[in-house]
């Protein structure tokens, strides 16, 4: 406990105010009788003062203790407060918990039901080139595709004309394209579809296809360009002229949309080739199954293969199926060609 000076000297004032009072009355109990009446109003008048002396310290040591019992009741206060919030707070946890466990108790009574709902990624084709292309102008001259052919009025001549008067030489088309292609290949099992004649199974559905395309990011050095050139005796010159532009442009547009079409070409021709591998694996493990590519004209009823997965004639078929997708999906991994030339 650390002691305040200012409270020692409170103490200190009080016990001696306390002692002076003591010491005036038994001093007067010795005054003669005939003084009494002076001993009583002298030794009152001498016991106000010392109380009066004495108010200050007492005050002071008054103020101390309520303070103290102050502090204690905010300490109480504060301490109950937490008391309520941590109460409130594991209230809280315990109905929450209890909430959890009923709907735990709900869902683990009600029946599950798995199906075949998901496409199974097998493989991604990556692959990204160049296209370079360097071709005569005069090739697209009557083609309408290239917009020159439109040209042809009299102001167009002129202009041409005055074009080959200040860039001499064979003029041509100078194509340089960077192409990018990545996709996820796999199988829809979603789409599968089964009907059942005499036993055999037949199956729709069951092809590799293109999933998703998916993200790429161009590289900052990647060289996009398409400029008319003229090429003479002297050498290779680029023709900034701005009679060709709508030309190049068009030009620029035919090269991008032909090497897109071509990676699509590409993407199916491996769809088409693991569909046929696909289907002779799972023909070896279940022969006389067939497969159909179009059932629009067909009379069999066919069945979603994720809604009736259960069938005990097409479960061994259907669990082959993912397991063999599965084995492609862990071994396949990336496949990435040769850029196209």
């Amino acid at each position: 406990m650390t002691w305040n000076p200012k409270l020692i000297g409170s103490y200190l004032l009080m016990g001696a105010c306390l002692i002076l009072i003591a010491c005036n009355i038994g001093a007067f109990l010795f005054i003669p009788k005939v003084a009494t009446p002076l001993a009583i109003i002298l030794s009152n008048a001498i016991t106000v003062v010392l109380m009066l002396l004495a108010y200050q310290p007492v005050n002071r040591l008054m103020q101390k203790s309520f303070q103290e019992k102050a502090r204690e009741f905010v300490e109480k206060e504060k301490e109950l407060e937490g008391l309520k919030d941590t109460v409130a707070s594991l209230e809280n946890r315990n109905r929450e918990l209890e909430s959890r466990l009923d709907t735990w108790g709900q869902m683990g009574s009600a029946p599950s039901n798995v199906n075949f709902t998901f496409k199974v990624e097998t493989m991604t084709f990556d692959k990204s080139g160049y296209i370079v292309k360097e071709e005569p102008v005069e090739r697209f001259l009557s083609d309408p595709a290239y917009r020159l052919a439109d040209k042809n009025g009299v102001f167009d001549k002129v202009g041409r004309w005055m074009d080959d008067v200040m860039h001499p030489g064979q003029k041509k088309v100078l194509y340089i394209g960077k192409f990018y292609a990545k996709a996820s290949v796999g199988i829809d099992f979603t789409k599968i579809k089964f009907a059942v004649k005499d036993g055999a199974v037949s199956l729709f559905g069951v092809r590799f296809t293109k999933l998703n395309d998916l993200a790429v990011t161009p590289d900052d050095d990647d060289v996009n360009h398409c400029w008319l050139i003229n090429e003479d005796d002297f050498g290779v010159s680029i023709n900034p002229s701005g009679l060709y532009q709508d030309f190049t442009q068009a030009y620029s547009d035919i090269r991008a949309k032909e090497s897109a079409e071509a990676l699509e070409a590409e993407v199916d021709a491996l769809c088409n080739n693991c569909t046929a591998i696909f289907r002779q694996n799972l023909l070896e493990r279940f022969p006389g199954t067939t497969f159909c590519d179009s059932i629009e004209d067909s009379t069999e009823t066919w069945y979603s293969l994720k809604e009736h997965i259960g069938d005990p004639g097409i479960y061994p078929i259907a669990s082959n199926m993912f397991l063999m997708a599965d084995v492609l999906s862990s071994s396949a991994g990336i496949i990435n060609t040769p850029a196209l030339k």
